[in-house]
């Protein structure tokens, strides 16, 4: 059975798809129960033995009339960092090749931003010297 577990490659989020709501979006829970919509785009396939696998068509899935709760298909512990709640110290010391200046740097950057946090993944490209790429293709970074 096809897994329903995506990560949202502009916010990097895993989330569940539910349904395709027309041909350009699909409906999807994120770990704390909230549903909304994206893009198809946006959605790659996921695997909690494999992490990040390659793009595919989304999932059809129909919904029966009448369904008992289904258990929680994003895991509730998420090992990721979350780069709008971490410490320039936590961000030194679980990622690779950032040190705490840059880490202090990258904290800057998210509080001059609008809300003080970031809203995609591509914000950071303007702090040099990260393997951006690197970190987002081994998932150990996504923004909440």
């Amino acid at each position: 059975m096809a897994s329903n577990l995506f990560q949202d490659s502009k916010t990097g989020k895993l989330v569940e798809f539910i349904a395709k709501h027309d041909k350009e979006y699909a409906m999807v829970r994120d770990a704390g129960g909230t549903i909304t919509y994206v893009t198809l785009e946006q959605l790659v396939p996921y695997s909690k033995e494999k992490g990040r696998l390659a793009k595919v068509e989304a999932p059809q899935i129909a919904l029966p009339a009448e369904e008992p709760v289904p258990n929680p298909v994003v895991p509730l512990e998420d090992t990721r960092l979350n780069l709008n709640a971490a410490t320039p110290e936590m961000i030194a010391k679980r990622l690779p090749g950032v040190g705490y200046a840059t880490a202090k740097r990258i904290v800057e950057l998210r509080m001059s931003l609008s809300g003080e946090r970031f809203a995609n993944l591509k914000q950071l490209e303007n702090i040099p010297r990260v393997n951006w790429e690197q970190l987002i293709e081994e998932d150990l970074i996504f923004i909440s």
